[in-house]
């Protein structure tokens, strides 16, 4: 990402919503947690004290990310109602990213593989652009209205 853009999204999404200026607490196990200290590979696009921004591995489509907590947070199961600012600031995250990158809401799948069908316990927003390049075992691994895949909607997603 341009650095003239990066910086104008540092300051456009500042936030403590995570970590609410604590020290960060991260699980020395966690994958997720190793990549936000820079001690496991991933191809970051977007960092800043609240979150982590990386493509996924397997990506299902043309832009595939993932969104993280700094702060290691279990699974979506364990997201209560005082999460959910959590929630929405990932997924504002994981859309002014995309858009810089040209996506369209409209276009995107977003949400959480349910336990047990998560393979890392670590918080992580999936972002996923264009659906509908999305391959044929993609679309049935991030399906819709399913028991493995929660999507997000949020009153966000129309906000300007």
């Amino acid at each position: 990402m341009a650095e003239s853009v990066n910086q104008q999204l540092q300051e456009e999404l500042k936030s403590d919503i995570v970590t609410h200026g604590e020290e960060l607490q991260l699980d020395e196990h966690c994958i997720f947690c190793k990549i936000i200290q820079g001690k496991a590979p991933a191809t970051i696009l977007f960092k800043n004290s609240e979150v982590t921004v990386f493509y996924d591995i397997h990506p299902a489509s043309k832009e595939h990310l993932l969104i993280v907590p700094n702060c290691h947070h279990g699974n979506p199961k364990s997201v209560k109602k005082e999460d959910l600012p959590i929630v929405e600031y990932m997924h504002k995250v994981g859309r002014r990213i995309l858009e810089t990158k040209g996506a369209t809401m409209e276009n995107t799948r977003s949400g959480f593989h349910w336990p047990p069908f998560n393979t890392v316990q670590h918080l992580h927003l999936h972002m996923i652009y264009p659906e509908d390049e999305m391959r044929f075992v993609a679309r049935l691994q991030y399906k819709l209205k399913s028991a493995w895949f929660i999507t997000v909607s949020l009153p966000s997603d129309t906000d300007p």
